[in-house]
Protein backbone atom coordinates (compact mmCIF):
# COMPACT_ATOMS: atom_id res chain seq x y z
CA UNK A 1 0.00 0.00 0.00
CA UNK A 2 1.58 3.51 -1.33
CA UNK A 3 1.22 6.31 1.49
CA UNK A 4 -1.76 7.79 -0.04
CA UNK A 5 -3.87 5.04 0.01
CA UNK A 6 -2.69 4.41 3.45
CA UNK A 7 -3.93 7.67 4.79
CA UNK A 8 -6.84 7.20 2.99
CA UNK A 9 -7.29 4.11 4.81
CA UNK A 10 -7.18 5.47 8.18
CA UNK A 11 -9.21 8.62 7.34
CA UNK A 12 -12.25 6.04 5.94
CA UNK A 13 -11.75 4.39 8.76
CA UNK A 14 -12.07 6.66 11.61
CA UNK A 15 -14.95 8.80 9.01
CA UNK A 16 -17.19 8.03 12.40
CA UNK A 17 -15.35 11.40 14.08
CA UNK A 18 -17.60 13.65 12.00
CA UNK A 19 -20.75 15.58 13.35
CA UNK A 20 -24.03 15.88 10.45
CA UNK A 21 -23.30 18.59 7.19
CA UNK A 22 -26.54 19.89 8.64
CA UNK A 23 -25.06 21.10 11.99
CA UNK A 24 -24.35 24.30 10.61
CA UNK A 25 -21.62 26.52 12.27
CA UNK A 26 -19.65 23.73 14.44
CA UNK A 27 -16.27 24.51 16.67
CA UNK A 28 -13.66 26.40 14.69
CA UNK A 29 -16.24 27.14 11.90
CA UNK A 30 -17.60 30.15 14.35
CA UNK A 31 -13.60 31.23 14.19
CA UNK A 32 -12.89 30.71 10.58
CA UNK A 33 -17.01 32.00 9.41
CA UNK A 34 -16.76 36.15 9.73
CA UNK A 35 -12.86 35.57 7.96
CA UNK A 36 -15.31 34.91 4.77
CA UNK A 37 -17.63 38.00 4.80
CA UNK A 38 -15.92 39.03 1.45
CA UNK A 39 -16.05 35.96 -0.55
CA UNK A 40 -18.25 35.77 -3.36
CA UNK A 41 -18.26 33.71 -6.64
CA UNK A 42 -17.06 30.10 -6.41
CA UNK A 43 -15.42 28.69 -2.96
CA UNK A 44 -13.76 25.42 -2.76
CA UNK A 45 -13.11 23.81 0.76
CA UNK A 46 -10.08 21.43 0.70
CA UNK A 47 -10.44 19.28 3.37
CA UNK A 48 -13.79 19.83 3.95
CA UNK A 49 -14.77 17.35 6.65
CA UNK A 50 -18.69 16.94 7.73
CA UNK A 51 -19.24 19.22 5.14
CA UNK A 52 -21.14 22.00 7.42
CA UNK A 53 -19.13 24.92 6.44
CA UNK A 54 -19.35 23.88 3.16
CA UNK A 55 -23.11 23.65 2.98
CA UNK A 56 -23.46 26.59 5.12
CA UNK A 57 -21.76 28.96 2.59
CA UNK A 58 -23.46 26.74 -0.39
CA UNK A 59 -26.58 28.20 1.01
CA UNK A 60 -25.56 32.05 0.61
CA UNK A 61 -26.68 33.99 -2.62
CA UNK A 62 -23.04 35.67 -2.94
CA UNK A 63 -21.88 32.33 -3.61
CA UNK A 64 -22.18 30.30 -6.95
CA UNK A 65 -20.60 27.67 -6.79
CA UNK A 66 -19.75 25.68 -3.81
CA UNK A 67 -16.63 22.75 -4.10
CA UNK A 68 -15.90 19.94 -0.90
CA UNK A 69 -12.59 18.04 -1.50
CA UNK A 70 -11.52 15.29 0.69
CA UNK A 71 -9.62 12.11 0.61
CA UNK A 72 -12.26 10.26 2.17
CA UNK A 73 -15.08 8.56 0.05
CA UNK A 74 -16.96 7.96 3.11
CA UNK A 75 -16.79 11.48 4.48
CA UNK A 76 -17.98 12.51 0.47
CA UNK A 77 -21.05 10.46 0.70
CA UNK A 78 -22.13 11.28 4.03
CA UNK A 79 -22.18 15.37 2.76
CA UNK A 80 -24.04 13.72 -0.50
CA UNK A 81 -26.83 12.03 2.03
CA UNK A 82 -26.76 15.71 3.36
CA UNK A 83 -27.46 17.71 -0.15
CA UNK A 84 -30.23 15.38 -0.84
CA UNK A 85 -32.17 17.32 2.06
CA UNK A 86 -31.02 20.73 0.60
CA UNK A 87 -33.65 22.99 -1.97
CA UNK A 88 -31.98 22.30 -5.13
CA UNK A 89 -30.98 25.66 -5.91
CA UNK A 90 -28.53 24.82 -3.03
CA UNK A 91 -27.77 21.08 -4.38
CA UNK A 92 -27.14 22.29 -7.61
CA UNK A 93 -24.34 24.53 -6.55
CA UNK A 94 -22.15 21.80 -4.87
CA UNK A 95 -19.57 19.84 -6.28
CA UNK A 96 -17.76 17.22 -3.67
CA UNK A 97 -13.85 15.77 -5.29
CA UNK A 98 -11.75 13.74 -3.95
CA UNK A 99 -7.97 14.28 -4.97
CA UNK A 100 -5.64 13.00 -6.79
CA UNK A 101 -2.02 12.78 -5.28
CA UNK A 102 -3.05 16.25 -3.31
CA UNK A 103 -3.58 17.71 -7.21
CA UNK A 104 -7.26 19.01 -8.15
CA UNK A 105 -6.84 18.08 -11.76
CA UNK A 106 -10.22 18.66 -12.86
CA UNK A 107 -10.41 22.61 -11.58
CA UNK A 108 -9.41 25.01 -13.99
CA UNK A 109 -6.64 27.53 -13.26
CA UNK A 110 -7.38 31.10 -11.63
CA UNK A 111 -11.21 29.65 -11.13
CA UNK A 112 -11.38 29.69 -7.24
CA UNK A 113 -12.94 33.05 -5.28
CA UNK A 114 -12.15 31.71 -2.21
CA UNK A 115 -10.24 29.00 -0.65
CA UNK A 116 -10.99 27.38 2.82
CA UNK A 117 -8.18 24.81 4.23
CA UNK A 118 -8.46 24.62 7.99
CA UNK A 119 -7.15 21.64 9.88
CA UNK A 120 -5.88 19.88 7.20
CA UNK A 121 -2.15 20.85 6.07
CA UNK A 122 -0.99 19.01 8.62
CA UNK A 123 -2.02 15.81 7.18
CA UNK A 124 -1.05 15.98 3.47
CA UNK A 125 1.98 14.58 2.76
CA UNK A 126 3.41 17.41 1.52
CA UNK A 127 1.79 20.99 2.26
CA UNK A 128 3.74 22.71 -0.68
CA UNK A 129 1.93 20.58 -3.51
CA UNK A 130 -1.60 21.70 -1.83
CA UNK A 131 -1.29 25.34 -0.97
CA UNK A 132 0.82 25.35 -4.88
CA UNK A 133 -2.15 23.54 -6.54
CA UNK A 134 -5.08 26.09 -4.28
CA UNK A 135 -2.74 29.05 -6.19
CA UNK A 136 -2.77 27.66 -9.06
CA UNK A 137 -6.62 27.55 -9.29
CA UNK A 138 -6.96 30.54 -7.33
CA UNK A 139 -8.53 33.61 -8.88
CA UNK A 140 -6.61 36.99 -9.31
CA UNK A 141 -7.11 38.55 -5.49
CA UNK A 142 -8.28 35.83 -4.09
CA UNK A 143 -8.85 35.05 -0.42
CA UNK A 144 -7.31 31.37 1.21
CA UNK A 145 -8.28 31.02 4.95
CA UNK A 146 -6.03 28.13 6.28
CA UNK A 147 -5.54 26.80 9.70
CA UNK A 148 -2.81 24.84 11.20
CA UNK A 149 -2.02 22.99 14.60
CA UNK A 150 0.63 25.83 16.75
CA UNK A 151 3.24 23.54 18.05
CA UNK A 152 4.42 26.68 20.15
CA UNK A 153 1.50 26.90 22.12
CA UNK A 154 2.12 27.36 25.81
CA UNK A 155 0.64 24.26 26.43
CA UNK A 156 2.97 22.61 24.76
CA UNK A 157 5.99 24.55 25.20
CA UNK A 158 5.07 23.48 28.95
CA UNK A 159 4.95 19.66 28.04
CA UNK A 160 8.26 19.75 26.33
CA UNK A 161 9.58 21.43 29.84
CA UNK A 162 8.62 17.76 31.35
CA UNK A 163 10.04 16.08 28.33
CA UNK A 164 6.26 15.08 27.59
CA UNK A 165 5.58 14.80 23.88
CA UNK A 166 3.11 17.49 22.92
CA UNK A 167 -0.84 16.14 21.78
CA UNK A 168 -1.72 18.58 18.28
CA UNK A 169 -3.77 16.07 16.75
CA UNK A 170 -5.71 13.82 19.83
CA UNK A 171 -6.35 13.55 23.24
CA UNK A 172 -5.46 9.71 23.26
CA UNK A 173 -2.08 8.94 25.06
CA UNK A 174 0.95 8.31 23.08
CA UNK A 175 0.15 4.56 24.09
CA UNK A 176 -3.01 4.57 22.10
CA UNK A 177 -2.00 5.75 19.50
CA UNK A 178 -1.90 2.94 16.88
CA UNK A 179 -5.56 3.14 16.84
CA UNK A 180 -5.65 6.75 16.88
CA UNK A 181 -2.66 7.59 14.68
CA UNK A 182 0.61 9.05 15.79
CA UNK A 183 -0.94 12.58 16.97
CA UNK A 184 -4.08 12.08 15.38
CA UNK A 185 -2.10 11.40 11.88
CA UNK A 186 -0.43 14.90 12.18
CA UNK A 187 2.33 14.43 9.96
CA UNK A 188 3.65 17.85 10.17
CA UNK A 189 4.37 20.57 12.89
CA UNK A 190 4.17 24.19 12.59
CA UNK A 191 4.63 27.35 14.38
CA UNK A 192 3.24 30.68 13.26
CA UNK A 193 6.59 32.15 12.09
CA UNK A 194 7.25 28.81 10.05
CA UNK A 195 3.57 28.91 9.07
CA UNK A 196 4.10 32.15 7.31
CA UNK A 197 7.08 31.08 5.96
CA UNK A 198 5.47 27.89 3.74
CA UNK A 199 2.06 30.23 3.12
CA UNK A 200 4.38 32.58 1.22
CA UNK A 201 6.85 30.48 -0.29
CA UNK A 202 3.54 29.26 -1.88
CA UNK A 203 2.62 32.65 -3.31
CA UNK A 204 -0.16 33.21 -0.14
CA UNK A 205 0.51 36.75 2.14
CA UNK A 206 -0.79 36.75 5.12
CA UNK A 207 -2.75 39.65 5.95
CA UNK A 208 -4.75 38.77 9.21
CA UNK A 209 -4.00 36.35 11.99
CA UNK A 210 -6.15 34.75 14.68
CA UNK A 211 -6.50 31.52 16.84
CA UNK A 212 -8.71 29.08 17.93
CA UNK A 213 -9.07 26.63 20.42
CA UNK A 214 -12.27 24.75 22.45
CA UNK A 215 -11.06 25.25 25.94
CA UNK A 216 -11.11 28.12 28.63
CA UNK A 217 -13.56 30.20 26.42
CA UNK A 218 -12.65 33.18 28.49
CA UNK A 219 -9.35 33.11 26.65
CA UNK A 220 -10.86 33.48 23.26
CA UNK A 221 -9.84 37.53 22.85
CA UNK A 222 -6.44 36.93 23.82
CA UNK A 223 -5.99 33.71 21.59
CA UNK A 224 -7.09 36.12 18.29
CA UNK A 225 -4.47 39.11 20.28
CA UNK A 226 -1.75 35.98 20.47
CA UNK A 227 -1.94 32.89 18.60
CA UNK A 228 1.11 31.94 18.34
CA UNK A 229 1.67 31.44 22.13
CA UNK A 230 -1.68 31.10 23.32
CA UNK A 231 -3.49 28.94 20.81
CA UNK A 232 -3.61 25.83 19.56
CA UNK A 233 -4.40 26.51 16.03
CA UNK A 234 -3.78 29.30 14.31
CA UNK A 235 -5.59 30.75 11.49
CA UNK A 236 -4.00 32.50 8.35
CA UNK A 237 -6.44 34.99 6.19
CA UNK A 238 -3.86 35.25 3.12
CA UNK A 239 -4.40 37.19 -0.17
CA UNK A 240 -3.19 35.99 -3.45
CA UNK A 241 0.37 37.21 -4.01
CA UNK A 242 1.77 37.37 -8.02
CA UNK A 243 5.02 35.22 -8.41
Amino acid sequence: MDSTNHLKAFYERTAHRFWSADAGLVGRDAVVYPLLAAGHGTVLEYGCGAGSLLLHLAREERFNRAIGVDISETVLGNVSRSLQGCPPQVAEKVTLLRPHADRLPEIPDRSADLLISVATIEHVLDPYVVLDELYRIASVGATLVCSVPNYAYLKHRLALLRGELPRTGTDEPVSNWRQAGWDGMHLHTFTQRAFATLLEDCGWQPVAWTGWGERFGWMRGWRERFPGLLSGEIIARCIRAQR
